[in-house]
């Protein structure tokens, strides 16, 4: 081997005998398009490069690497300059395009010769996150070509968008890898290579709205698009940090519109995640990862419906313990531990500047959740991450990550496993993350774990300056169930003055400010009764049992929308809460929201079968009303049984759907479909 083919052997990670360039070449189609491409059967004559590459031409030009004088050629002028010459080498040569895949941006080429040394490459099956990749391209805006660009793997999985290109859609819902690596125009068609020399993908895309996303199509599509067949059987072991990383990492509020939060697990039931939209008190959804055979499901696809994680056993309603607005900092308790949880550690020091730090969180502009990201300490200091005014300087991490503001609450972990800080949801340049170091994650445990014994000066004086309002809440209690007791006896003065005593020691005490509700609404002041339970759940801690009856008074005010708003609040923390599911249909009937009150049906019998007796109580019910209400059109009532029913996906029935189909008119159809119900009561 040449010196060039020794050093470039060395730089990608590949065994010295292994030279990346011995099957890559850069494909043109003049005046239309370039890229790369590499060489799949030597035999054959095979090369394959993105479709979008060859465009729409039947032939292209294919530039083999030059070795002049003992060195390889990489000036991108000397190539075009050297045209007549390289052809009369074989390293020019002209290539027939035999194929092309939309659905997968690949086309397969045949060359008319190949230079001497010319070998295919080796194939290997995907590789898991963290893993260095190679990408050899030939980007536009460089001059020299034949370049590599490295980075690590980040995720992998299927391209559910796909990406645009002289506006045909390209390579929707391929498989694909996404790689931490800043690849450009001019490097599409480029192999991706793992750390031996093996073939993992072709770089295709970016996915510019996610910092250092580069979309590269997976091996398994390129050998199934080129007939070749498949590598034996590779499974490749995890490696340590990114299986850890995965299994520690959670998605707080997956529903979410606004951020994508990760949390990390620090025990089976405690996640940690960063603080600027959570208040102690409240309840929160956490989605865990799946498992789907022997991979990880990363598609965000896979998590949209918060019941069907709820019933696969990946979801958690988590109790929101504590938070930390100069520490960007929240501590979550989970109603149910996290069996095979990783057991994670605070690092005992700093990283030091230039070591690797390893991370995972959701990030924006990308299908994929669960996302790697690696890079180097960049620094360490004393900043600030909060956005309030007068914020206290905490110890920060600076790293070179591709961190977004949006996706925070990610785990930092050093090479040993061992967490070194939690990513920050403060605004940061390219290429920059902030992280929240160790020992402020170790202060802020301190003081929000009161039911622990204390390591610092610090827990220790949060929790005596915590003592008066633990005896304020305690006291606060003891009024409220008093004046419960009161109430249920009738003596509705002594009542509200033990609620008034109550709510002047914790103005969030649940129960008194619910009796006192209870007593207005008996009074005849239905007004000022809703208003206060406003106050408890504006005031006091998440509660089930209040928001379901605030939900049920505002529907009788008919303030649909404060019902609405109760019930899916309920549902945010507990996808499977059949109840709130039940309500919910009729509310949403109410706001003219008929597609998703029928789904509201379905996923209340998902929930929980044995509702169904009391669900076609309610449509029956439904029924009438609507009947009563429009007498003349019985396509109002016989429209919504029918969606709701087929929203419901019982198979008793399937059969009354069918007749309910084949009905004359409206009102057969409402007949058919009343019968199948009252069978079911």
């Amino acid at each position: 081997m040449n010196a060039v083919a020794l050093l470039l052997a060395l730089a990608s990670h590949a065994p010295p005998d292994v030279d990346l360039l011995a099957s890559v070449a850069w494909v043109r189609a003049e005046n239309d398009g370039a890229g790369t491409g590499f060489v799949v059967d030597a035999g054959k004559r095979l090369l394959v490069t993105c479709r979008h590459v060859v465009a729409d031409r039947k032939t292209v030009d294919v530039i083999f690497p030059w070795v002049r004088g003992g060195e390889l050629v990489t000036d991108r002028a000397a190539y075009l300059g050297n045209r007549a010459l390289l052809r009369e080498r074989g390293l020019l040569v002209a290539g027939k395009v035999l194929k092309t895949a939309d659905e997968f941006d690949l086309a397969l080429v045949e060359l008319e010769s190949l230079p001497a040394g010319t070998r295919a490459v080796t194939f290997a099956r995907a590789r898991p996150p963290g893993e260095p990749l190679t990408v050899v391209g030939n980007r536009l805006d460089l001059e020299t070509v034949f370049n590599l660009t490295r980075g690590p793997m980040r995720v992998g999985g299927t391209l559910a968008n796909g990406y645009f290109w002289r506006g045909k859609k390209l390579a929707a819902n391929a498989d694909v890898l996404v790689g931490q690596l800043p690849t450009e125009e001019g490097d599409s068609g480029g192999p991706v290579f793992d750390a031996r020399g093996r073939l993992v993908g072709m770089a295709s895309a970016l996915r510019r709205q996610c910092p250092l996303a580069a979309v590269c199509i997976s091996a398994k599509e390129i050998w199934a698009f080129a007939g070749l067949p498949a590598p034996l059987e590779d499974k490749p072991e995890a490696g340590d940090l990114a299986e850890a990383l995965t299994r520690a990492t959670v998605w707080v509020r997956p529903t979410a519109t606004d951020a994508q939060v990760a949390g990390v697990l620090l025990e089976p039931d405690l996640v940690l995640t960063c603080g600027r939209k959570f208040t102690p008190g409240d309840r929160v959804g956490v989605a865990l990862p799946l498992r789907d055979a022997d991979r990880w499901v990363t598609e965000r696809a896979a998590y949209r419906d918060p019941l069907d994680l709820r019933l696969r056993g990946a979801w958690r309603s988590a109790l929101v313990l504590a938070t930390d607005r100069d520490r960007d900092l929240t501590l979550l308790k989970l109603d149910a531990p996290v069996k095979d949880a990783p057991k994670l550690v605070l690092a005992p020091r700093h990283p030091a500047l230039g070591d690797t730090v390893h991370t995972m969180s959701h990030p924006g502009g990308l299908e994929f959740a669960w996302v790697y990201a690696g890079g180097p300490v960049r620094q360490r200091g004393h900043l600030t991450v909060s956005p309030d005014d007068r914020p206290r300087k905490v110890s920060v991490l600076v790293c070179q990550l591709p961190a977004q503001a949006g996706s925070p609450g990610g785990a930092l972990l050093n090479d040993r496993g061992e967490l070194v800080g939690v990513l920050s949801a403060r605004e940061s340049a390219q290429l920059v993350g902030y992280a929240v170091a160790a020992e402020e994650i170790a202060s802020f445990l301190d003081v929000a774990l009161t039911d622990r014994r204390p390591m610092t000066l610090a827990g220790l004086a949060a929790r005596i300056e915590g003592l008066p309002a633990r005896f304020a809440r305690s006291a606060a209690l003891g009024s409220a169930v008093r004046a419960e007791a009161l109430r249920r006896n009738g003596e509705g003065g002594a009542a509200l003055r033990e609620c008034d005593t109550a709510v002047s020691l914790d103005p969030g005490c649940v129960p008194a400010r619910v009796c006192r509700a209870r007593l207005l609404d008996a009074a005849g002041k239905p007004t000022e009764a809703l208003a206060e339970l406003d106050e408890a759940v504006a005031r006091g801690p998440f509660d089930r049992g209040v928001l379901l009856l605030r939900a049920e008074w505002s529907a009788q005010a008919k303030d649909w929308r404060k019902a609405r708003g109760s019930l899916e609040r309920v549902l945010d923390a507990d996808p499977a809460d059949a109840d709130a599911r039940q309500r919910l249909v009729g509310v949403l009937l109410e706001l003219g929201e008929d597609s998703r009150a029928a789904a509201a049906v379905g996923d209340t019998l998902r929930a929980d079968p044995k509702r169904l007796p009391g669900v076609v109580a309610d449509l029956l019910a439904q029924a009438d009303a609507m009947a009563a209400k429009y007498p003349d059109v019985p396509s109002v009532p016989a429209g919504w049984v029918l969606k709701a029913v087929t929203a419901a996906k019982r198979p008793e029935l399937a059969d009354p759907l069918k007749r309910a189909a084949a009905a004359k008119d409206d009102t057969e159809r409402l007949a058919v479909l009343r019968d199948a119900l009252k069978k079911l009561k």
